[in-house]
């Protein structure tokens, strides 16, 4: 199907209870992949592609690299599916390609702000972000500061979207995450 066009995921910036189909998670065998993610409030519509990784050796060690689409946000295809319980994870360039998450990296995405994913079903799921965390070293963090990147990307019981991306808005030498509590799907 069509990405959502601007104009009709701009209507949803308020969405309230009575727009809402259902607030209770899908199950898993119901959901279907993400194919765009919309912040009304930043006028952003982003399409999203699924993401995968690449096996390398560094120092002798395997290691898998996240492989980040250059223009598009990139789903964890190890992460959930839009609207259902578990941790769905975006990941996208905030310097490279379209930089699609350039927007997390200047601090425009606040607590409070909804998003919206939809999937390749056409079904749209509302989330509001609750958190925007300090940004994380990438390089030479602390053990607290690793666990805390950790958490981030952990499973979920609660249904919950987390997008990461670089910072600050001029380098890479950071990450920094927005985590957004599911609300429902829209009607």
């Amino acid at each position: 199907p069509p990405l959502p066009t601007l104009a009709t995921t701009t209507a949803a910036a308020g969405v309230t209870e009575q727009m809402l189909q259902s607030t209770e998670p899908l199950a898993p065998d119901a959901a279907g992949r993400p194919l765009s993610l919309a912040a009304p409030a930043l006028n952003l519509q982003i399409p999203i592609t699924e993401m995968g990784w690449q096996v390398t050796e560094v120092n002798g060690e395997r290691k898998a690299t996240l492989e980040v689409p250059q223009d598009s946000a990139g789903w964890h295809l190890n992460s959930a599916q839009p609207g259902t319980a578990g941790n769905l994870i975006l990941s996208g360039h905030h310097l490279l390609g379209a930089a699609v998450f350039a927007p997390l990296a200047r601090g425009e995405m606040t607590v409070g702000m909804q998003l919206l994913i939809t999937d390749d079903q056409g079904r749209t799921f509302l989330y509001q972000v609750r958190e925007v965390s300090s940004p994380l070293p990438a390089l030479g963090a602390s053990a607290a500061e690793q666990q805390q990147a950790t958490a981030y990307l952990a499973p979920s019981t609660s249904a919950i979207l987390t997008l990461v991306t670089g910072w600050p808005a001029f380098s890479d030498t950071h990450y920094v995450f927005v985590v957004a509590d599911f609300v429902g799907m829209l009607s």
